[in-house]
């Protein structure tokens, strides 16, 4: 009950187990879209760790905004010229050689709870902030993820996973479905220094 109250709805269970959860994918996201991911870590006996990442999409481009414990903010934009990993500080962007765009985008900021949706199965229904969403659990390691069910989010509004070492949890705010976004909101800032940085895509940023 306390979840429940917690996540802003009654929890209606169904029986449905079979039904597989649809991964992160932009094919489950508005055409323009964005949003911010919060991820919460918890270690037993240690300090809490949390990261934010600004997420924008429109059409094939995406900007994620973020901080890296290494370099400090930094931005991952994919345009028309290539996808690129942008660290503001020393006015360097290292142009990534891989198939990036919005899908590597989602898999930055969704990377823990897309894992586990590989293996997770609908246990029931609920809304999160005001926000219906399906609720699918994986029984082997006990993640609970809740998946929006509103056309033009069918992504996670927020994942709970707990282990031996801690838990973690992640969510979803400030959705904004098709809002208006500036091409500026993608292009490479003035005066970069664009650096080839090969094949490593930047997912390993992503919220572990």
């Amino acid at each position: 009950m306390a979840l429940a109250l917690i996540l802003g709805g009654p929890v209606v269970a169904t029986a449905q187990n079979a039904v597989v959860a649809p991964q992160v994918s932009r094919a489950n996201l508005a055409n323009a879209a964005s949003f911010t991911v919060t991820s919460v870590l918890a270690p037993k006996g240690g300090s809490k760790v949390t990261q934010t990442f600004r997420v924008e999409v429109k059409g094939n481009k995406a900007r994620l905004d973020y901080s890296d414990p290494a370099t400090g903010n930094v931005q991952y934009l994919a345009n028309e010229k290539g996808v690129f990993f942008v660290i503001p500080a020393n006015k360097t962007a290292v142009k990534q050689n891989i198939k990036g765009g919005v899908e590597q985008a989602l898999q930055v900021a969704f990377a823990q709870a897309n894992e586990q949706l590989k293996t997770a199965k609908k246990i029931g229904e609920t809304t999160v902030n005001g926000m219906p969403a399906d609720i699918f659990k994986d029984a082997g390691n006990g993640t609970t993820i809740y998946v929006g069910k509103k056309p033009g989010f069918r992504l996670p509004l927020k994942t709970l996973i707990n282990n031996e070492g801690g838990s973690r949890t992640i969510t979803v705010t400030n959705i904004k479905i098709n809002p208006t976004l500036a091409e500026t909101r993608f292009a490479l800032p003035k005066g970069m220094q664009i650096v080839d940085g090969g094949s490593s895509p930047v997912g390993a940023a992503g919220p572990r």
